[in-house]
């Protein structure tokens, strides 16, 4: 049987077609690879990725819907979707699961930074990842590191961010704008007086004396304090 000259073309393209995929381990930063089959197992990505021995790493797929499904070394992945296919291949024995807006998710190790997870999700830059509790909701901010250890699958939602944010100095609340301030911007917002030294108090009670021009970038919840100079009675 002859086989047209149009035919052929499309052979040898079918033949020389590749699948790009991206992967990273836990810190997020991917490096993209070709694949010539579009049908491989868990194992031949986990190679990519020198993950030896296998059993030590999670292998998990990104999907398009946000999700994050764990992919045995045996089972079989489909790279002929339209779109580049994103794995994680992370080195880790546990399997902490949790949802964002009810999406499944899972990952091998406790701590996750509060970005990757909205990274994951899909969520747009003026959105903020929060917790749901029986106790209230708990906000996170982009840097923040959450513990998704058992006994409860952890429930995030998606809220867009507020503008502002309300601090404490003296627990009085102030609403302030949600941005990085200076201390002479503060020594002003909370009308401090004249010479007395502002304290930002951590959450163990401690207090850190803000230096001139120090910037701070304002998160809700903060506490605030002043003190007089040393030597000067209050």
């Amino acid at each position: 049987m002859r086989i047209s000259e149009t035919e052929g073309e499309a052979l040898a393209m079918a033949k020389e077609k590749q699948f790009e995929i991206e992967w990273s381990d836990e810190t997020f930063s991917f490096h993209k690879e070709l694949i010539k089959d579009g049908k491989i197992v868990g194992g031949q990505i986990a190679e990519i990725a020198n993950a030896y021995p296998i059993e030590d790493f999670a292998i998990l797929r990104h999907l398009k819907t946000g999700e994050l499904e764990s992919i045995r070394p045996t089972e079989p992945v489909d790279l002929e979707d339209p779109g580049v296919e994103r794995f994680f291949i992370v080195k880790g024995a546990s399997n902490n699961r949790f949802t964002v807006e009810g999406r499944a998710m899972e990952w091998p190790q406790d701590l996750l930074a509060a970005k990757h997870i909205k990274f994951l999700a899909h969520a747009q830059d003026d959105q903020v990842l929060v917790l749901d509790t029986d106790a209230g909701d708990i906000e996170f901010e982009d840097d923040a590191v959450v513990d998704l250890a058992p006994p409860t699958v952890e429930r995030f939602k998606l809220r867009k961010m507020k503008k502002t944010v309300t601090v404490y100095y003296k627990e009085i609340a102030y609403e302030l704008e949600r941005r990085k301030w200076s201390t002479e911007e503060l020594l002003a917002a909370f009308s401090v007086p004249p010479g007395y030294k502002l304290d930002q108090i951590s959450g163990d009670g401690e207090f850190h004396e803000l230096k001139p021009g120090e910037q701070i970038k304002l998160r809700e919840g903060m506490e605030f304090s002043s003190h007089p100079p040393v030597g000067q009675s209050s």
